[in-house]
């Protein structure tokens, strides 16, 4: 069985699904509101591309893949594993617990990942192992349709602090427009095969929710997968395509 029939076969598997009410982004991880015993599928697609290059490399060249699962446990406290595909392999494995503060109308969840990269693409030999640390925040809704969200990040394999601040504009009961913004901090990673240095990543998009499922389609100057990569920052402000996948089920 190929790589597509297998995902076609996860993604229609009979199951009952429980409405999708998180306030999900592209990348940012958000404080977990979907209910025990429910395990979430995602697949995030980020395309390169050559703006100087002819139709259809001056739109979707190749493509960056990540596969993400995550498991609720109990109330609010989650695990999960992902892969990335492209540009370098990698793993992750991780746990997190959110806690809300309704008087102060905010969510919060402290959130541990470990992860391995390659470093160089392709080399067997190349791998590294290290653990990202986050505390994410999002507010209750704001007179019912914003839900900011911010990120605070530290690479233990960079030894970098970073930060990802985001909003979720509910503009129609299952509709969302969704922004990210990555602002590099401190030091910024040269580019040793383009001139000058990395510039913040940003991202805008809009979210179509359906019963088990979050459609999410994106323009973004980056594209590298999730927040370790994105707080680095992006090479230029060339604008490229993306889209995720996500698939609620319960058990």
């Amino acid at each position: 069985m190929n790589h597509s029939a297998i995902l076609t076969f996860i993604f229609l598997a009979a199951s009952l699904s429980f409405a999708y009410e998180e306030q999900n982004m592209a990348d940012l991880a958000v404080p977990t509101q979907i209910p025990p015993n429910s395990l979430e599928l995602n697949i995030l697609h980020k395309f390169t591309r050559i703006p100087s290059g002819d139709f259809p490399d001056n739109f979707i060249n190749f493509a960056n893949v990540q596969l993400d699962l995550r498991y609720v446990i109990l109330p609010k406290l989650e695990i999960g594993a992902g892969y990335q595909l492209y540009p370098t392999k990698e793993y992750t494995f991780h746990a997190a617990y959110s806690y809300f503060i309704p008087d102060l109308f905010l969510r919060t969840q402290a959130y541990l990942q470990f992860f391995g990269t390659q470093t160089i693409p392709g080399q067997r030999t190349s791998w590294e192992n290290n653990v990202l640390y986050q505390i994410n925040l999002q507010s209750e809704p704001i007179v019912g349709r914003f839900f900011p969200t911010v990120n605070f990040i530290y690479d233990g394999l960079a030894k970098k602090f970073g930060i990802g601040t985001g909003i979720d504009v509910a503009v129609r009961e299952n509709m969302d427009i969704v922004g990210e913004y990555f602002p590099v901090v401190g030091t910024r990673d040269s580019l040793p095969s383009r001139t000058g240095l990395r510039v913040n990543c940003y991202s805008l998009g809009f979210k179509i929710t359906t019963p088990g499922h979050h459609f999410m389609f994106s323009v973004s100057n980056g594209t590298d997968l999730g927040v370790r990569r994105l707080m680095r920052g992006a090479f230029d402000n060339n604008i490229n395509f993306g889209f995720n996948i996500q698939r609620l089920i319960s058990f």
